[in-house]
């Protein structure tokens, strides 16, 4: 676990020489960081132990949200400084809209769960206030602050995919996959990008602004621990300080 650091940015910088304006994004958002990265259902899609129906509605809510994800990308590639950038993040949002959409096709057929079921899913209480913090943030924010939100959820997935790619992969292919698609070399390099240009965008700015984005990593930190638990224990509630806001 990354040790919680409470100061701002300025101040982990006296702390660590070799100091990343996302490390300290990770640092200010424990304990929720770790409760989101090492979630007893991210160990158990690794360790095979997942069930039935636990994936099935982790997957429904999952596939609910592509299309906000891929409208997020889209408000990034718009905002995004530079044409690199926009390459980086237009090139993603393709491989989200074909790869990781037939995955999802072919995951819902093996575990028995019907397109009349998961075409028409509504968003759930958790997942709708992570769709609503991500497309606010890149839509009606700035680009630093959409970006915030997409590096928590990218670095998330790639930091416990690549933890649970260290085992024997799980026997169903829905598992096994849904690691590989994490842990793969292209997903890292992208995800290290992110974490580049967050570095870049992020620790130019002022110090009001900084801790802005790190209230913003923090709430989606919240909310992947969220949507975890919602799937692992069939119990969708956003939690009490989230609600609260909302």
């Amino acid at each position: 676990m990354p040790e919680a650091f409470s100061g701002s940015f300025r101040d982990f910088l006296t702390t660590k020489t070799d100091a990343r304006f996302t490390d300290w994004l990770a640092a200010r958002a424990e304990p929720h960081w770790s409760a989101a990265t090492g979630h007893a259902f991210t160990r158990a899609i690794g360790d095979g132990t997942m069930p039935d129906d636990a994936y099935a509605r982790y997957l429904i809510e999952d596939y609910t949200f592509i299309t906000d994800l891929a409208s997020t990308l889209g408000y990034l590639v718009a905002k995004a400084p530079s044409m690199r950038s926009k390459a980086r993040l237009s090139g993603f949002l393709a491989l989200l809209t074909s790869e990781e959409n037939d995955y999802f096709l072919r995951s819902f057929e093996a575990l028995g769960v019907s397109p009349s079921v998961y075409e028409t899913a509504a968003q759930g209480p958790v997942t709708r206030a992570f769709a609503d913090l991500l497309l606010t943030s890149s839509g009606k924010g700035t680009y630093a602050e959409g970006l915030a939100c997409l590096l928590c959820a990218e670095w998330s997935y790639l930091t416990w995919g690549l933890r649970e790619a260290q085992k024997p992969r799980p026997q169903h292919f829905y598992l096994a996959e849904w690691i590989d698609l994490h842990a793969v070399q292209g997903f890292e390099s992208f995800v290290n990008w992110i974490r580049e240009e967050m570095d870049a965008v992020g620790g130019a700015l002022g110090a009001g602004e900084q801790e802005h984005l790190a209230e913003i990593f923090t709430r989606m930190s919240i909310l992947e621990t969220a949507f975890f638990d919602a799937a692992w224990t069939g119990e969708a509630t956003l939690p009490a300080d989230l609600a609260a806001r909302s």
